[in-house]
Parts: C-alpha cells; structure tokens; sequence
C-alpha cells in the first residue's frame, strides 16, 4: 500500500512515533476512543498501538494512517488496515474519528480510500468486525458495499462481521 493518500478533504498517512502525543489526545478522550480496549490512560499504551502498525506494516504491507485535515494539519483521526485480529486470512479494516468531527463523513471517506488502496495494491477480500450497538459504522461499511458474512461472539459479547470482495465491488 502506498504510504500518501489524498482526498478531498484529508491527507493520509502512516503514524509514527512521533504522532503519539497528538494521538494520544484522541485515544485518551472517552468520547472519542469508545470501541477496543479504549479509552487509553497512558501514553506508552499510544506509543504501542503506533508500534503495533509500523510493525503490521513492514510485515505485511498494510498501512494505518493518520487522517488530517487538509486545510488546517489538524489530526481528526485514523484509518487503515489490520492483520490477525479475525480468524480470516485477508486484512481488516478499521477507523476512528474525533468527537467533534463525527457525523461529516469523513470515516467514509477515509475508508473509501483505503478500500481503493487496497484494490490497487492486490487485495481481494477485506473485513470489518462491528458490535450491533455501533450503528454509525456499520451505516459507513454499508455504504462502502459491505454485507454481513456472519455474527459471533466473544468476551465482550455479539460482534457483526462484514466483508467485501474488492475484484468485484464498485468501492
């Protein structure tokens, strides 16, 4: 995957280390870091996940990118793809946005550039793991032409799995 992407409103790119206090803003905030094991209360637990993806990404190709405003630089939030977390063989993508950017669309917009990225860079299949409660995202997935393949369970309880199969969606 190619580490720069453009959309009209936003600038992609991987995270570094040195994004972890500015990241941390938004892992740190409970309104914001709702789905996983967040809200954050350490930094070092920022400085990780940021580790955790340039790892993913030597690894396997697939980048998590940092997601800012085109216009002022700020970091609204992040978006990008995920190897492991499903039992499935093909990546899983994710996002997250800042509170007071939600509901703008650009989760959307973030992950239909993923999703194109990825159709460029040769993968077929990809997931996305949802709790029914999350109805925002699961509206954006829909929308980006995923459909429900299954439901499961785990520790926290019921969780919705999409797929999309890139060769052959309009993303």
């Amino acid at each position: 995957m190619r580490t720069s992407l453009t959309t009209p409103r936003l600038r992609l790119r991987p995270f570094t280390l040195d994004d972890a206090e500015e990241l941390h803003g938004l892992f740190s905030d409970p309104l914001t870091h709702t789905i996983g094991s967040g809200p954050f209360t350490a930094l070092s637990q920022t400085e990780q996940w940021i580790r955790n993806r340039i790892s993913t990404q030597k690894e396997h190709g697939l980048c998590w990118y940092a997601l800012r405003d085109v216009d002022t630089n700020t970091l609204i939030g992040n978006c990008g793809m995920l190897k492991g977390r499903t039992s499935y063989a093909e990546p899983e993508i994710g996002y997250l946005i800042r509170k007071t950017h939600q509901g703008r669309g650009f989760a959307s917009e973030a992950a239909y550039a993923v999703l194109n990225e990825c159709r460029s860079a040769g993968i077929e299949r990809v997931w996305a793991s949802i709790r029914p409660h999350n109805t925002p995202s699961r509206r954006i997935v829909e929308r980006l032409g995923m459909h429900i393949d299954r439901t499961d369970h785990d520790d926290r309880g019921p969780l919705i799995f999409y797929v999309i199969d890139l060769h052959q969606a309009g993303v």
